[in-house]
């Protein structure tokens, strides 16, 4: 051995130190990855509205033109059926009470809708018989036009010509015009004028089902079937790849933003409620989404109980919030219904 030359087996650091200082030196220089549960549990705690709720609880949220936020909720199966107003952004809400409409009526959670005018359009399923065992549903609307305090008496929309056929609703409506809603229902998608009751075939006549369809910032219309239209629905390109939205549409939801892009609700996991709510964001008009990044809303580290059909509008331009629920008994305060924001910046990839 040339004395003058170290061996190649020579180090100043045993083995084990070289790999961790080699490890260390990687990580130093990749950018720091956080988990789902990390980014999520960085978001404000939900906000509980409702405590001891069961069944099709399914709620619905919107915020009116002065930034009141107005939900609604069944509390069990069939009623009560409440509603719930916050003046100061969801931290607090108050006192959920029963939704004069429907203190009489079996009801299937609907959907609200604010609309250009700033009145609230509340529209919901209601159950009614067929013969001695089975029933069906259709809808109904009530509108109220002092920031959801009061609201009007109900009106009925058509039942399907075969009653067996449940006719439901459960995203917001579409405010093409004064005159001219369009409904995304279970059995027809169509264009309602609330001035005449009228019903009219929408666009190419094409019946989406029981899934949200919203008016992008461009004016595109975009289906939860996994379509968009530039003319006005009369004629559709399919999307894909595009969230799973249709599968389960009366669980699952989609907005527009005011900044163009579109967000869908996913939940991820087995059995009934998942484990974890994230959202899938489009930043191009729903043109493509962007499946490899979703944004973590939720997750509590255990199953979620029940559907949780989240629910989300924007408070302002930096600000998210979603109404949600959860049925497991066994968390910090039983099952309950709950409201948590969450900041726009946080939908950037």
């Amino acid at each position: 051995m040339n004395p003058s030359r170290p061996s190649s087996r020579f180090h100043p650091f045993p083995a084990r130190v070289r790999t961790l200082l080699g490890l260390a030196c990687v990580a130093s220089a990749l950018p720091l990855v956080l988990t789902h549960s990390a980014q999520e549990a960085k978001l404000p705690a939900p906000v509980r509205i409702e405590t001891g709720v069961s069944g099709h609880i399914h709620p619905a949220l919107c915020v009116t033109a002065k930034g009141t936020l107005v939900a609604v909720f069944c509390k069990s199966e069939f009623k009560p059926y409440l509603l719930t107003r916050s003046t100061d952004g969801g931290r607090t809400w108050a006192k959920p009470t029963l939704f004069p409409p429907t203190i009489q009526t079996s009801v299937y959670p609907g959907s609200l809708t604010t609309l250009a005018d700033g009145r609230l359009v509340h529209a919901w399923n209601v159950w009614f018989p067929l013969g001695a065992k089975d029933k069906s549903r259709h809808v109904a609307f009530s509108i109220s036009g002092d920031d959801g305090l009061t609201w009007s008496a109900p009106t009925n929309l058509s039942k399907n010509a075969d009653p067996k056929i449940h006719s439901v609703i459960r995203h917001p409506l579409v405010e093409l015009s004064p005159t001219a809603w369009l409904l995304p229902l279970a059995d027809r998608t169509v264009l309602y004028d609330p001035t005449t009751g009228a019903e009219t075939v929408f666009a190419d006549g094409t019946s989406h089902g029981l899934v949200p369809i919203v008016r992008t910032a461009a004016g595109t219309l975009v289906s939860g079937q996994g379509r968009r239209s530039t003319d006005g629905g009369k004629t559709w390109q399919e999307i894909k790849p595009f969230p799973d939205v249709a599968t389960q549409g009366w669980r699952h939801e989609m907005i527009a933003l005011r900044n163009g892009w579109l967000l869908t609700s996913q939940i991820i996991g087995p059995g009934v409620g998942g484990n974890r709510i994230e959202f899938v964001l489009s930043r191009d008009d729903g043109i493509t989404w962007d499946h490899d990044h979703p944004v973590p809303f939720y997750d509590p580290s255990r199953p979620i109980g029940g559907r949780a059909c989240p629910r989300t509008v924007e408070l302002d331009a930096q600000t998210l919030g979603t109404i949600f629920y959860d049925t497991d008994e066994k968390q910090a305060g039983g099952s309950g219904v709950f409201f948590r924001t969450m900041p726009v910046g946080n939908l950037k990839r």
